[in-house]
């Protein structure tokens, strides 16, 4: 059951690594009473290692590199002894140079009483050097041979499937709880984000659209102020122009071209007509069926006061408007342009910038100066 994951291979790890030296250790406890002091223990290594001469390997370096060469340093400091201590008497050379090797290699074999995987292992020189370790080790001392501390932990934990699975469940239960209300709290998050986002969204196109649409206005104010600007000069070229010269019929087309016809009892008498393609009729009778749907006739078979659009073909518009000429007479004006004429449209139908009725006030207006003598033209004149 050994997995990277969970606690059970910690145990299995722990075990792998300690319980060995527990049984070192414990196997070196039984037999204390049986072993020499350490340091007796240490002086023999050598004589425990000279058997091994016979195992060595070939070449030179296995050889000083083997624990055969510990062991016979002191026969090799004894050879040796002459040639370096050559000033001493001959008897005493060599026991001297057997001492010193003998103790050189006390110095290599030393480590080795506290190092578990070294047959010169000694329970003693442990306590002795280690005494620390040797105290958090020697609750298991007294334990029988093959009863391992953590190899039995793990035997323990895993083989106890009933309390292993019960705790795995109530882990996994939680577990699966706290993810279920994670993700509703993520869910009821996003839900959030999404409606934000949407209002977002939705605000953005709203604004967008106001925005369009105030820029649209602008612009169309913009064009009505021009329409109306260019009116204004218009009219005060005609205000010079009466001035100047009087007025003339001809002068009434400030906006459009226009045709205008005056009432004499049952017919319509064409009086001017300006800016158009001439082909309207110079007299039309009222009761006339051929003229029954002219915008012309039915202001006045209608008795209409507003003015009366008519769209005689596609793409043509004409306004008629009925006035009054200081109650001596009755006219019929015609505004006569092309649907694509914005300006006439904006200010004869729409009620842009300016009411249309002041417009028809206006023309009103100019045709009753061009009948006033006053501010009649000299040519007008004439031929009246």
């Amino acid at each position: 059951m050994e997995d990277k994951n969970n606690y059970h291979s910690r145990l299995l790890h722990i075990s792998r690594q300690l319980d060995d030296v527990i049984e070192k250790l414990k196997l070196s406890y039984i037999d204390n009473r049986l072993q020499t002091p350490w340091i007796l223990w240490l002086a023999g290594a050598p004589l425990r290692d000279i058997a091994k001469i016979k195992e060595l390997q070939q070449g030179i370096l296995s050889f000083f590199n083997s624990k055969a060469f510990l062991s016979i340093l002191p026969l090799i400091s004894a050879a040796l002894g002459p040639v370096i201590l050559s000033g001493l008497p001959n008897w005493v050379t060599p026991f001297v140079t057997f001492i010193l090797g003998y103790l050189v290699s006390m110095l290599f074999y030393l480590p080795q009483l506290t190092d578990f995987k070294s047959e010169h292992f000694h329970l003693g020189a442990y306590k002795t050097f280690r005494k620390q370790e040797y105290n958090l080790f020697k609750g298991a001392f007294l334990d029988d041979i093959g009863d391992y501390y953590f190899k039995g932990l793990y035997d323990y934990t895993t083989s106890s499937k009933e309390g292993y699975q019960l705790i795995r469940s109530l882990l996994q239960g939680y577990i699966s709880g706290e993810k279920a209300e994670y993700e509703k709290e993520i869910y009821r998050l996003n839900q959030i984000i999404d409606e934000n986002q949407i209002n977002t969204e939705l605000i953005t196109e709203e604004y967008s659209e106001f925005s369009n649409e105030l820029i649209t206005e602008k612009e169309q104010m913009l064009s009505e102020f021009e329409y109306v600007i260019n009116l204004l000069k218009d009219i005060n070229t005609l205000l010079f122009r009466i001035h100047n010269k009087g007025i003339e019929l001809q002068d009434l087309n400030i906006l459009t071209g226009f045709t205008l016809y005056e009432l004499r009892g049952e017919t319509l008498y064409q009086i001017a007509d300006v800016g158009t393609s001439g082909i309207t009729a110079t007299e039309i009778r009222l009761k006339d069926k051929k003229y029954a749907n002219y915008g012309v006739v039915k202001v006045i078979n209608d008795k209409l006061n507003l003015p009366y659009r008519n769209d005689p073909y596609p793409g043509h518009v004409i306004v008629s408007y009925k006035m009054s000429i200081d109650g001596k007479g009755t006219w019929v004006y015609n505004f006569h342009f092309d649907d694509s004429n914005t300006k006439a449209s904006k200010l004869l139908i729409e009620n842009a910038i300016i009411e249309s009725k002041e417009i028809y006030r206006l023309i009103h207006a100019l045709c009753l100066l061009s009948q006033n003598p006053k501010f009649k033209s000299s040519k007008e004149a004439v031929n009246q």
